[in-house]
């Protein structure tokens, strides 16, 4: 059947519910591609013709992840990657939200004209629902108020040269009026802490932070470091009050050693760093000093992934999930709530829970079914992830956004189109 004959109305029928709060056996009701009622198995029948039903027995059902960083640079650069090919591989590993950040669509999403072009895309050629960044350079500033009544979830910004003539660094002064315009509008600023003068070093990233948080507190708003690699920053952002932090699986699941192993296909910035520095991560997430796991999925085209200077990014939408069930350190209410926390940051209505009034965006995962990470087994457009070889036993069956199925481990992803603009609560 495809996707645009599938029912929104839906019974998951005796799954393991998994929320940030609880693990739970129950049946999920969906009516109108909302959740209507999580019970007990066998409470609510399947109610009209129209009804699908689904046995989730013996598998996990999670709300779907919500990725907070995520580069599918349309319009302009569909060849990098694209909404087609990008949720795709994001309702592949049941990512049903993604926020795209601004910069390397062509142009950068600046403006709020822009805006409007990014939800047409996304109305046009994606399976997922996808929320928007905009863009905080010194030329935008006079932009933000309309960026923000055209619905952006906050505002991005570089500490350092980002690659991209069009989307040049904040220097202080630029910075100090986005996070008070942040502050006016309660939006957050979302920040690539590195110096330029320091590098790619683990204390140019806590400078960064510091620098910054400085003048979070200062204008009263709230700062989002984003991708965090070195623990040291985890611990500057911890003394700060109101600033959130986000990491990455490829910090997590990477060492130095091993990205140098592994070549082009791992470089990135902030780059991957030692063992040491990657046990400390995970001590920062075990204990809950991290805000959140986002992809920072930065794919281009492999004739950039080559050679001396690489393009840095990592093609990784979509691995989170399976990579973390997998390695089982975390609980999975943890896990729920690390893969959901964007939603709450970034007041997305509807998104990120799993309750009645929700919306139907759901993950069936497959706990124990071993499969290995591969071209013939992802779907963004180049197919590069660095964890290409790995084998993870955590296997999603199926995603539903806004209970319909766009992906299923049969069929794999549904046919695109069906995404939405989501806007935040202001």
């Amino acid at each position: 059947m495809a996707a645009s004959d599938r029912p929104a109305d839906v019974t998951v029928r005796g799954g393991t519910v998994v929320t940030a709060e609880s693990v739970q056996v129950a049946d999920v009701v969906v009516r109108g591609g909302r959740v209507m009622a999580v019970v007990a198995p066998g409470t609510i029948g399947v109610a009209g013709p129209t009804s699908m039903s689904i046995d989730a027995g013996g598998l996990l059902v999670f709300p779907g992840m919500i990725d907070a960083h995520v580069h599918f640079q349309e319009p302009g650069r569909e060849e990098w990657e694209g909404f087609e090919t990008g949720s795709a591989a994001a309702a592949a590993g049941g990512v049903t939200t993604v926020v795209d950040m601004p910069i390397d669509c062509d142009p950068p999403t600046v403006t709020a004209a822009l805006v409007e072009a990014k939800g047409v895309a996304v109305e046009r050629h994606s399976r997922v629902d996808v929320a928007v960044w905009g863009g905080l350079v010194p030329a935008s500033l006079d932009d933000l108020e309309a960026l923000a009544a055209a619905g952006v979830v906050g505002f991005k910004a570089f500490a350092c040269p980002s690659g991209w003539e069009d989307f040049p660094a904040v220097d202080e002064a630029t910075l100090a009026a986005g996070l008070a315009a942040g502050a006016r509008l309660d939006l957050p600023v979302a920040l690539h802490c590195e110096l330029e003068s320091l590098g790619h070093t683990a204390a140019s990233e806590i400078a960064a932070v510091r620098w910054a948080a400085e003048l979070a507190a200062d204008a009263g708003a709230r700062l989002h470091v984003v991708h965090v690699s070195a623990a040291g920053a985890v611990d500057e952002a911890r003394w700060w009050p109101g600033v959130t932090v986000e990491t990455c699986p490829h910090y997590l699941f990477l060492d130095e050693s091993e990205a140098a192993g592994i070549g082009a296909t791992a470089h990135c910035n902030p780059p991957i760093r030692d063992l040491d520095n990657q046990e400390r991560l995970w001590d920062h997430l075990l204990n809950g000093a991290i805000d959140l796991m986002a992809s920072d999925h930065s794919p281009c085209p492999p004739s950039l992934k080559v050679g001396a200077s690489p393009w840095a990014g990592i093609d990784g939408v979509g691995l989170a999930l399976p990579l973390l069930i997998s390695d089982g350190r975390l609980h999975l209410t943890e896990i729920a709530r690390l893969t959901t926390a964007a939603a709450r940051l970034l007041r997305l209505p509807g998104k990120g829970f799993l309750a009645p009034g929700a919306d139907a965006d759901l993950v069936m995962i497959d706990p124990d079914s071993p499969w290995t990470i591969a071209p013939e087994t992802t779907w963004s457009r180049h197919r590069q992830s660095p964890f290409t070889g790995r084998t993870v036993k955590a296997r999603v069956v199926m995603t539903l956004v806004r209970g319909r199925p766009v992906f299923t481990s049969d069929d794999g992803p549904l046919a695109p189109g069906h995404g939405h603009l989501v806007r935040p609560h202001r």
